[in-house]
């Protein structure tokens, strides 16, 4: 049974990833000085740019879905490399919302995009143009929805619960956290688990937020697999977001006793202050890599100058 979930999981990421390239090339073929403007114009300064993230990724429900729909918008050359970063920095904000917030999901109605899209390519005439990305865009929206359903069980599997409750310690919680999002492919699916598991006190308040941390990480994993095909700057765009995650990771380390003394002070179950962990967490990090976002940008430069030199000796080889 994990096998065959495990490799119907691996077929959909392909798919996914299929997807983004397409939606990509698309908006890229159709994409007039009009809507290049608009996209500038809202993430003309970081600050705009977490907003309109943060925004993004309430109504999308995952995070996932808007920092590779930035790649994808970075790759098809209608935002910088520069601008994305603010986008990333408000989806990490914009995830935790939505564990607290009744949302618009638009997971939910991904077949209808689907549906619509392909109606379009086949009949809109002077329309059909927009057609395919509108399909393409339904598309990776399904292809979550389906991997989140697939997991499900797995997901709520008692051996798997007790097995995730014995981990201890913060750097071991922080790895399997990793793991298990990156196996899941969301960041959304690791952090249920964790409610469950604290919700049914399997699990204490720190060994939820170690478990949070290391889904912060592991999401990572699905833009930079998308961004392998796509450009140099879209590359430079998933390096941005798994060295944020990372970075910010280690810079709330040091500061989670007293954070989560000042979490529990505002009461709740263990639940409510996991969830509220996870916004402050993300609101912080924001805010460090906002006010340092030039270092932050040099710092991505250079590593991203070093990887691409490095594969490409790696191909001249």
């Amino acid at each position: 049974m994990i096998f065959q979930i495990l490799i119907t999981v691996v077929a959909l990421v392909l798919i996914f990833i299929f997807s983004v390239d397409k939606f990509s090339n698309n908006i890229q073929r159709i994409a007039g000085d009009k809507l290049r403007s608009t996209l500038q114009k809202l993430t003309s300064s970081p600050i705009k740019g977490v907003f309109l993230g943060t925004v993004v990724t309430s109504i999308f429900q995952s995070s996932t879905a808007t920092t590779v729909m930035t790649t994808g918008l970075v790759d098809a050359g209608l935002i910088t490399f520069t601008q994305s970063l603010g986008l990333i920095f408000g989806a990490n904000i914009g995830t935790t919302i939505t564990s607290q917030l009744i949302a618009l999901n638009i997971v939910s109605i991904a077949p209808f995009i689907i549906i619509l899209g392909f109606f379009i390519t086949k009949f809109g005439r002077k329309y059909n143009i927009y057609g395919k990305p509108i399909f393409y865009f339904g598309l990776i929206f399904f292809c979550i929805s389906l991997i989140t359903q697939v997991v499900a069980p797995v997901s709520q599997n008692e051996t798997l619960i007790i097995f995730l409750s014995g981990i201890t310690g913060l750097f071991p919680a922080i790895i399997f956290g990793i793991l298990i999002t990156i196996l899941f492919q969301s960041s959304s699916i690791t952090n249920g688990l964790i409610l469950i598991l604290a919700g049914s006190g399997l699990i204490s308040f720190p060994q939820g937020v170690a478990f949070m941390l290391g889904s912060n990480i592991g999401t990572t994993s699905t833009t930079l697999l998308v961004s392998i095909p796509l450009s140099q700057s879209a590359k430079k765009t998933a390096i941005a977001h798994l060295l944020f995650n990372v970075l910010g990771v280690i810079i709330i380390i040091p500061f989670l006793k007293p954070l989560g003394l000042f979490i529990q002070s505002l009461g709740g179950n263990t639940v409510q202050q996991i969830a509220n962990m996870h916004i402050l967490f993300n609101v912080i990090a924001a805010f460090v890599f906002l006010i340092t976002i030039k270092q932050f940008t040099k710092l991505i430069e250079f590593i991203s100058s070093k990887i691409i030199l490095k594969v490409d000796n790696v191909k001249l080889s």
